[in-house]
């Protein structure tokens, strides 16, 4: 076997699975339903903050207008550290907003990355039988804790949620065709029955599923994908899972300043990884595969190593196709209306980035 040979089955084969999973994608977005119903627990939400002066006022602001009743919710502010203003802005919302609590994060424990030690700190602190945690540079909107909270039915053991990033420019509209890629999956595959990803941005869960998964477990001293290993612990402990749906759910977030920052963030996510369940790994090492190998395959041909030309127009124009299917289908359950020309350069750009 030649090494153009090696490439054509690599490209074919992984190929082949990156197809099937995108039509199982399409098919789990298929089985989300807006359930949520009128319980109502008492509900702790749970922000993480260091130097966040530019953020947490508004973010505080929309937390002040949620609908949830004030006695029923208590909102903890754990201030990491900050070196700027942001536990002094936060302060300021103390007589504004009932339940609202402030609090030090303190030095980090040990083998914990800092942002986990002061959420696993606010969560210790906290009351409520449902904890949502949500960053400083979000918006929730009115609903969102109603929403949410309206999801726990006696055998929901959490709730993964739907934030975009929002931005200017070709950075902003980067990051938030991201978003709803990362949402397609994580929701896809709850909606097949398995747990993968969350985002730390709009996740809930009960207070004793947190405490039978361990916590944060191990994920803790890394910087990202502790939500993910959390989620899907809660997941092997037999614990119904949910992708809310609602559009007042949705959470927007501030996204990063440059290709650059949205880069570095994009690495942290993929390192974690590594910490997934063995057959989680080995589908997102074939999913990987493809990336190169398509690049590969496309060389050779351009190269005449491989023939006929029209096998690697056909497994681009496929993969371009059966990617637009289950996005569209996303777009059109997460109400993201400017995704088209996003998704058509990054089909593009994406397998390099993704080989990098």
């Amino acid at each position: 076997m030649t090494a153009a040979d090696l490439i054509l089955w690599l490209t074919v084969t992984t190929g082949a699975v990156w197809v099937a999973v995108a039509l199982a994608l399409m098919t789990g977005l298929g089985r989300h339903r807006s359930t949520s119903t009128d319980m109502k627990p008492t509900v702790s939400v749970i922000i993480a903050a260091r130097n966040e002066e530019n953020n947490i006022g508004n973010c505080l602001q929309a937390l002040s207008a949620q609908d949830y009743p004030a006695e029923l919710r208590e909102i903890v502010v754990i201030d990491d550290n900050s070196t700027d203003r942001t536990k002094e802005i936060a302060e300021g919302y103390l007589t504004r907003i009932p339940g609202l609590r402030i609090i030090d994060a303190g030095a980090p424990l040990k083998g914990v990355a800092p942002k986990k030690s002061a959420l696993i700190k606010g969560i210790g602190e906290s009351s409520g039988d449902v904890i949502i945690t949500t960053d400083a540079d979000c918006s929730p909107p009115p609903g969102w804790i109603t929403e949410m909270a309206g999801l726990f039915e006696p055998d929901v053991e959490a709730v993964v949620g739907f934030s975009p990033l929002e931005g200017k420019g070709l950075t902003g509209a980067l990051v938030n065709f991201d978003s709803l890629v990362n949402a397609v999956v994580s929701a896809g595959s709850l909606g097949l029955g398995v747990a993968g990803s969350a985002v730390g941005r709009n996740f809930a869960y009960r207070r004793k599923a947190w405490l039978d998964a361990g916590g944060f477990g191990s994920g803790a001293a890394a910087a990202s994908g502790d939500d993910d290993l959390l989620l899907q612990r809660i997941a092997a402990n037999g614990g119904k899972i949910l992708f809310a749906t609602d559009p007042a759910s949705f959470v927007p977030a501030t996204g990063k300043k440059s290709p650059v920052e949205w880069w570095r963030m994009k690495r942290r996510h993929f390192s974690a990884g590594r910490r997934y369940k063995p057959g989680l790994i080995v589908l997102g090492t074939l999913l990987y595969l493809f990336n190169p190998a398509l690049i590969a395959m496309t060389v050779c041909v351009i190269c005449g190593e491989i023939k006929p030309c029209w096998l690697i127009i056909s497994i681009w124009g496929l993969k371009i196709s059966v990617d637009g299917l289950a996005l569209a289908r996303g777009a059109d359950l997460f109400k993201v209306y400017n995704w088209k020309i996003p998704w058509l350069v990054a089909e593009l750009i994406s397998p390099f980035i993704l080989t990098v």
